[in-house]
């Protein structure tokens, strides 16, 4: 066995030098961003009040800026080094950290402290700039706490806290990749949750917007994060050095560029609300921002082009890229403190909700036909389909079978997703409760009920590249956390099933449903959470991906019964309740062709129990046909077994049984003489 190779003095003396000169140009650029970030606050808060928020003083839009620079930059150094980790870094022999990986997780926990105490500022300063008021009308407690929960800016900057406490235990306490790449994960919705926060949640056509920015942040934050992850490890030893990794970043850049790109575009579209962008201060930074972007693409192409030459891959191409990091946070920063011509643009009840009017009526053609996009489930549909595609086929070139029926499920699951995505039904669904049940039940039932069919994470098991010797890639992340256990404790079986039955009251029958369906991202939310419940409760019932531990069939089918009652419960709940669920968003909307909403609730309710029989109606097929193929094998096993004589079972039990007949003759035999 072969002994690890060690550097040379040399070499760790050369990995040094580099990591202290990028470290040196990120710390130049962080500075003169923070510079930046102060004039243009500096410029803001001199300019007049806008309407509502005449208490607005400059001192507060100042730290308020400066706060948010310091959140996103150290947010993006946390992320960056437990990128490295994940992706960047192969872990020993027994899963473990390495040394190199180990110094990341340092260098992330002292980040993730500058981003946990901005992102608590954040809450102070940000609440205070958004509703206009001086710093110290959020200082008291009391006042505080208010101001979070009006001001979803605020709270989004307290769950980035949170998350950024996570992520610090997480690179102070854990020795294993598992840990990392939840925090990761984590890490990046929370700035997420920021992102759709901001300005873009104002005036026509913010659900666009707040689709737009989300996709940018899942685009942007991973870029970044990855450019400067490998600038930190540098020169540092590894599968491949840095030519290996600068090379991974590379493949990276085009795909997650193009999309933060069209977000961007799509964000200014919205905020400029048809005023060129060089005649407005908003639309000049958001001209940064696109040439941020632009300078990145050119970077990649310079590389490109070099290595098309024959040249190798060299870690001084990545500087540029980090430096541009540095400036695009800068630049989101500002972006989030000027305020943009769409502030200044009128807008009706619907449109502060919606971001769009729901003026005609439904008809079954407006309902079935096309419809106002949805863009973030439009996008997730077809990553979905692109992703499932990419890896049967390259199954199929391995010569390797996959279940047509496997992915029958999943295509049948995203293309209904798809579909409800561009029709009418779900542009209705957001301003009537009736036809929002039926998506509902869609989202949280039918859709996952097909998609556990699929068997993603199998399909992810097989066809994912065997990296042995390489960088750690996505598998190796999934299986990771597939050997978490704290992670599979919280997917146990009573605590899906009591999440499952649970969420339906606790957020329609609580003044939680009404707030969530005031604000486009906190619907889209709840979604969200809706589908990925249902896709782990049907998972554990139907799934081709099997939980840990595996249950047997009667118990499945003892917990499909069981959540039968619970929901017809539900429905019945709508239907012959006295008060109006959601009635504070469903009344000021002010929908007049709906007419009596105490009548459509009791549609919805009607919807809500028969829509829910059809998924439970595949979940019973599904689990009778697994049970039935699962005996099936099981005895052919044990004939095979026996026939072979691995199984000697039987013939040990037929042995056993004449020796007792034997037993009883001799008896016999001997009472009788």
């Amino acid at each position: 066995m072969t002994s690890p190779a060690v550097p040379s003095p040399t070499r760790q003396a050369d990995a040094g030098r580099n990591r202290g000169a990028g470290t040196a140009a990120l710390a130049a650029a962080v500075l003169v961003g923070a510079v930046f970030v102060w004039w243009v606050a500096d410029q803001v808060g001199r300019q007049p009040p806008l309407p509502g928020r005449l208490q607005g003083d400059p001192l507060t839009t100042t730290l308020s800026a400066l706060g948010d620079y310091a959140a996103r930059v150290s947010a993006v150094l946390t992320l960056a080094c437990f990128t490295g980790i994940v992706f960047f870094v192969r872990p020993d022999a027994d899963g473990r950290l390495t040394a190199e990986g180990r110094r990341l997780a340092r260098l992330g926990a002292l980040a993730g402290q500058g981003w946990l105490w901005a992102s608590l500022f954040g809450t102070f300063a940000n609440s205070a700039y958004v509703n206009g008021v001086p710093l110290q009308y959020t200082m008291h407690p009391q006042a505080w706490w208010d101001f979070q929960r009006s001001t979803p800016s605020g709270l989004a900057w307290l769950l980035s806290a949170g998350v950024a406490l996570g992520c610090v235990a997480v690179a102070y306490a854990a020795r294993t990749v598992a840990p990392f790449v939840l925090a990761l994960a984590s890490g990046v919705l929370a700035l997420a949750f920021v992102g759709v926060t901001g300005t873009v949640t104002v005036g026509l056509d913010h659900d666009w917007a707040t689709d737009a920015a989300t996709w940018l942040t899942l685009a942007i934050v991973p870029l970044l994060s990855a450019a400067l992850a490998v600038l930190l490890l540098g020169d540092a030893p590894g599968p491949g050095g840095a030519a290996r990794r600068v090379g991974r970043y590379h493949r990276a850049v085009p795909g997650l560029l193009a999309v933060a790109a069209a977000g961007t575009a799509v964000v200014a579209w919205q905020q400029l609300a048809g005023v060129p962008a060089p005649d407005v201060p908003y639309g000049r930074v958001a001209l940064g921002l696109g040439a941020c972007l632009a300078l990145l693409f050119t970077n990649w192409a310079a590389r490109e082009v070099a290595h098309r030459a024959g040249r190798p891959w060299r870690l001084w191409t990545v500087v540029p890229d980090g430096v541009l990091a540095v400036a695009y946070l800068a630049l989101a920063t500002a972006e989030n403190h000027v305020p943009s011509p769409r502030f200044l643009v009128p807008q009706s009840i619907q449109i502060n909700y919606l971001g769009y009017e729901v003026n005609d009526p439904v008809t079954l053609e407006r309902l079935l036909g096309p419809g106002r996009p949805n863009w973030l489930w439009v996008g997730l549909s077809v990553a979905a389909l692109a992703w499932y595609a990419v890896g049967v086929i390259r199954l199929r070139r391995q010569g390797r079978p996959w279940p047509v029926a496997r992915t029958i499920a999943w295509t049948a699951g995203w293309l209904l997703t798809l579909y409800l995505a561009t029709s009418g039904l779900w542009e209705y669904s957001t301003a009537v409760y009736s036809w929002h049940m039926v998506v509902h039940m869609t989202v949280n039932m039918l859709v996952p009920a097909l998609c556990v069919l699929g068997g993603p994470f199998t399909l992810l098991r097989q066809a994912g590249r065997d990296r042995t010797g390489d960088l750690p890639g996505p598998r190796e992340a999934a299986e990771a956390v597939g050997g978490f256990r704290p992670f599979w404790r919280l997917l146990s079986p009573p605590l899906l099933w009591l999440n499952y039955v649970g969420s339906l009251f606790f957020i329609y029958f609580t003044p939680l449903f009404p707030w969530l369906m005031r604000y486009h991202w906190a619907h889209q939310l709840m979604l969200l959470y809706f589908m990925v419940t249902g896709y782990a409760f049907f998972n554990l019932l139907i799934g081709v991906d099997r939980p840990r531990p595996d249950l047997p069939h009667l118990v499945r089918l003892a917990l499909a019964i069981s959540i039968m009652p619970f929901h017809a419960i539900f429905a019945v709940g709508i239907m012959s309740s006295k008060t109006l669920i959601g009635a504070d968003f469903y009344q000021s909307i002010d929908v007049i062709w709906v007419g009596d909403l105490m009548a459509d609730q009791s549609v919805a309710g009607q919807a809500a129990w028969i829509l829910g029989e059809v998924p439970l109606f595949i979940v019973m097929i599904s689990l009778a046909a697994q049970w039935f193929a699962h005996d099936k094998a099981e005895n052919r096993r044990f004939d095979t077994a026996a026939d072979t004589g691995a199984d000697d079972s039987l013939d040990a039990y037929n042995d056993m049984l004449a020796q007792l007949a034997a037993r009883d003759r001799d008896a016999n035999r001997r009472r009788y003489l």
